[in-house]
């Protein structure tokens, strides 16, 4: 009922009410319109929400194979790329070849959305000759059913080997010979057009054969492959086995490496730096810790790590020979073959060390040197060897005799391989041990040169020591390595010393122990280049270098997460490899430090924060590392830097990730001052413009 209200009138009062009636009426239409609207958009999304299927890759050939065996499984990765469950009923395979190929899957009925599975596909053909089939998946998905092509060629001639490698041989000498047997797996005879060594390194290999034209069904013949390198190197070439069977051409790969008084790794003409004597460029160390390698590793796990450094330039690796303690069954390896099978050091274990001998040898064909330790003598602070990690107590028991006949076995062993730089003791002064083992540890060392006099050889003390510290004077040492790298001033006192050797930085801190970063790790890579261990650097990774191995003896026990291969692109590796990719591109053989501050003059701070700086012999460059980035104004006597055009090109080089910041070019006269970018570290790098050398890290010399 409408009430009249006597001020305004009653038609007014009437017409508001009118309208508040029809608004309330419309905001209930809205209402359910809103219902409606939404309504029609749940319908819509769940319209819209379809699976989608993904297949990578989307077809698979498996090349040849031999009739009536089978192929490895190859993994296809189905994936629901859609936005609604993937709802899978069927999977098959057709086609006019459909019994040639198998197929293994661990799919569920259903798929998530983002989530997959693997199809494992095989390959056992049954007849000769080009095959093909289908993967067919029967799903929710539009399109369905989905499908995948297989292909691969049958043949009738099977080889024993698809690939025989040779290790290490001196040039112009002949290998022990590996045979290949071939089998002809057909119903009918088969045959042979051809069979020949082919590729760049035919002539390093050579090959008899009892095989003839014809091949019965059935018969089987073999050819005899023997290298002989003719040059220094990696050599490759392949079998090759032309032939009717359906496979028609067959290649069975063939790789050595020729070696004679060439290594990776010598001392120049002068002994003043490193050198490759394959190449006979100069050679920086950009090294990892991989103490356990050889005892923790299976051969696949070994070749996985090995080319993944060297994918990352590095080009040396500390290895332990003989674990004591670091493997899950040490002293065993992977196959759990013990290294001697008596008493320790006269009783070498020939499974053992054709292991060791493999994993050394795939480090050469990686092109990577191997510092080798043949008797580590166990961590000791002011000790030797107090936690019973290495084998210290050992050579305590054993006599001199007996330790020089080890390095005579040693040295005999391992005459012909390129890539050995010994490590005499490691991780305790010997002269802390009970009784000092310096007599033993310096058998060791005359026995392998009395042998082989052509790799080099050094040796690992206490932290803090230098190889000098307790093997001056000794003929057998060649460089000399410095434990840790902590200490500016150490590492300046031994390049200043009268009896120098030139030296690398070896053991440090490592990445994932005792809460260390980035910079930090960096700090000690730079501040020992430019120190005077201008020889190179390593660095260590925790788990790497230990491999996760589970041995509860060992003293300090190795991580079980994260897995070790998660490690390989760590920041530490990462910084590594940066490290040596600028040092590279550099005159890094020719670096001495600015020990008096006559490069850099002012800035250079002290400590933690101090700027080390180097500047090589000839005036063409200055590498100068600052750690605390913008904090420090650096003043540099630009006269140190020598050129014909009277001008210094300058960069910024970012040692995390390799990146470069062009300064500008100046005069080579006065002083000038350099503010790194921002906060974090930076090199500051200065060279003779004249040079025209490319950005720092850019290109290897």
């Amino acid at each position: 009922m409408v009430k009249r209200d006597s001020t305004f009138g009653g038609y007014k009062v009437f017409t508001v009410a009118l309208a508040v009636c029809l608004i309330g009426s419309a905001l209930a239409h809205l209402g359910l319109a809103r219902k409606v609207w939404k309504a029609r958009a749940m319908i819509h999304d769940k319209l819209s929400s379809t699976p989608a299927v993904r297949l990578s890759p989307t077809s698979e050939d498996f090349s040849i194979q031999a009739i009536g065996t089978s192929s490895p499984q190859r993994t296809i990765t189905l994936t629901n790329s859609g936005t609604a469950p993937l709802h899978i009923s069927n999977f098959t395979i057709t086609g006019s070849d459909k019994d040639d190929f198998g197929l293994n899957q661990n799919c569920p009925s259903t798929l998530a959305t983002g989530e997959n599975c693997a199809l494992n596909p095989i390959f056992v053909p049954t007849t000769p000759g080009p095959r093909k089939s289908s993967i067919v998946i029967t799903d929710n998905a539009k399109g369905s059913p989905q499908s995948m092509v297989l292909t691969g060629v049958g043949t009738t001639l099977s080889p024993s080997e698809t690939s025989l490698s040779f290790g290490i041989q001196s040039v112009g000498a002949g290998s022990s010979v590996k045979a290949i047997t071939v089998t002809n797996k057909g119903s009918s005879a088969l045959h042979l057009a051809r069979i020949a060594i082919l590729g760049a390194d035919a002539g390093d290999f050579s090959m008899t054969s009892t095989c003839g034209r014809t091949l019965g069904a059935g018969a089987q013949c073999t050819a005899r492959v023997n290298f002989k390198p003719i040059a220094k190197g990696m050599r490759a070439a392949s079998l090759r086995f032309n032939d009717e069977g359906g496979g028609k051409l067959q290649e069975i790969g063939l790789t050595g490496t020729g070696t004679g008084q060439g290594q990776f790794m010598a001392l120049s003409p002068d002994r003043t730096h490193l050198i490759n004597t394959f190449t006979n460029r100069p050679v920086f160390i950009t090294g990892e810790a991989a103490w356990s390698l050889i005892a923790q590793l299976s051969d696949a796990d070994v070749e996985t790590y090995l080319a993944d450094r060297a994918a990352r330039g590095f080009n040396a690796i500390i290895v332990n020979l003989i674990e004591h303690q670091y493997a899950d069954h040490a002293p065993a390896d992977f196959y759990g073959d013990e290294p001697f099978s008596g008493a320790t050091f006269s009783t070498p274990n020939e499974a053992y060390f054709v292991h060791a001998d493999h994993v050394i040898s795939r480090a050469a064909a990686h092109g990577i040197s191997v510092f080798l330790f043949p008797a580590y003598l166990g961590y000791g602070s002011g000790q030797c060897n107090i936690h019973n990690e290495g084998w210290g107590t050992d050579m305590e028991r054993a006599s001199e005799a007996v330790m020089r006949a080890w390095g005579v076995y040693l040295g005999n062993r391992y005459k012909s391989f390129p890539n050995i730089i010994y490590v005499i003791g490691c991780d305790a002064d010997p002269r802390t041990c009970s009784p000092a083992l310096l007599g033993k540890l310096n058998a060791v060392a005359t026995g392998i040169k009395s042998v082989d006099s052509i790799p080099l050889m050094t040796a690992d003390n206490g932290g803090q020591q230098s190889s000098l510290d307790v093997w001056s004077g000794y003929s057998w040492l060649d460089i000399s390595d410095m434990y840790g790298a902590s200490n500016v001033a150490k590492l300046n006192s031994e390049y200043t010393r009268s009896d120098f050797l030139p030296f690398f930085q070896g053991e440090d801190t490592y990445e994932g122990e005792n809460s260390v970063t980035s910079v930090s790790l960096r700090k000690r890579q730079y501040w020992s280049a430019l120190s005077g261990a201008y020889l190179g650097s390593f660095f260590g990774n925790n788990p790497i270098w230990c491999f996760n191995e589970t041995n509860p003896a060992s003293a300090v026990p190795c991580p079980s997460s994260p897995m070790w291969q998660s490690q390989l692109g760590s920041t530490g590796t990462v910084g590594q490899s940066w490290f040596g990719k600028l040092f590279r591109s550099r005159e890094h053989w020719l670096l001495a430090p600015d020990i008096n501050h006559t490069v850099v003059t002012a800035g250079y701070g002290s400590g933690a924060t101090v700027t080390t700086t180097a500047r090589t012999r000839d005036g063409q460059t200055i590498i100068a590392y600052v750690p605390n980035g913008s904090a420090a104004t650096l003043k540099v006597n630009m006269s140190r830097i020598s050129s014909a055009s009277s001008t210094a090109k300058c960069w910024w080089f970012n040692p995390s990730n390799g990146s470069t910041k062009l300064i500008g070019s100046f005069p080579n006269s006065g002083t000038h001052d350099f503010t790194p970018p921002d906060s974090n570290d930076w090199v500051l790098v200065i060279d003779d413009a004249r040079a025209n050398l490319a950005a720092p890290g850019s290109a290897d010399l």
